[in-house]
Order: structure tokens, then sequence, then C-alpha cells
């Protein structure tokens, strides 16, 4: 039975510069908006009886994340809503493989993690209004 696996990617300066203009953007629509937080994340579909190991957890890490910013990706999402709160989530239909997922999942197979068959990439946004 395949486990899908969530790895957030914590945002650069670029990602955060792109918040900004997106929150700017959104304020025109819904005055009420006071802030706008995002962050990547990787659906892995992991086909293995078990769990990966924590070599795999860490190969896994190592591809989604920047090699100049350590401790960019986590297992938990870096986003987290107050009750005022909208959290979003958007990314490609669940009902047919992406492109890039194919790309992944190759490069994925040469690094050894043969239990990766699919990996969908969305982005999330916390939208922080409403007070």
């Amino acid at each position: 039975m395949a486990t899908v696996l969530h790895f957030y990617v914590h945002p650069s300066g670029h990602e955060r510069a792109a918040s900004g203009h997106t929150q700017r953007k959104l304020q025109g629509k819904l005055p009420e908006l006071q802030g706008v937080k995002t962050e990547l994340c990787y659906n892995v579909n992991w086909t293995a009886k078990s769990l990966p190991s924590a070599e795999e957890v860490k190969k896994l890490t190592w591809l989604f994340g920047c090699p100049l910013l350590l401790g960019d990706v986590a297992q938990k999402s870096w986003l987290h809503p107050d009750s005022n709160d909208l959290l979003l989530e958007v990314g490609p239909r669940l009902n047919f493989s992406s492109p890039a997922s194919t790309n992944v999942v190759s490069v994925c197979r040469a690094a050894g993690l043969e239990a990766v068959d699919r990996v969908e990439t969305t982005r999330r946004y916390l939208l922080s209004a409403w007070p």
C-alpha cells in the first residue's frame, strides 16, 4: 500500500518577495488581508511496504532542498495557521502525473530511491486576515 510523504520547503528570499507581491495584489480585492506566507510541498508517493529509513529520508530531504540553505526542508509545515487564517494549497490535478513528476521520479531512482513512483509539487498559501 502506498503512503504519501510530505516534504515542506521553507521559502527563500525570492519566495518572500513573491509573497509580498501576492499580498499587494490580493489586498486590492481583500483590504482586510494582513499577510501572506508561502511554502512549497513535495508530495511523494512511497510504494514500499515500510516507511522510508533515516538514510532514505536524508536523500529525499537533500534532493528537495537548496544546497546553500541547510535546514530548509522539513517533514512538518513551516506554516502555522491561527483560527482566523486561511490555508490554501494549489497544485496539479491528482488524476494524472505531471511531466515534472516524471523527471523527479527519474532523479529519485538514480539516487537509489526505488519506492518513489510519483512526486507532485504544490504551493501552500497562508492568508492572515480578518482580525
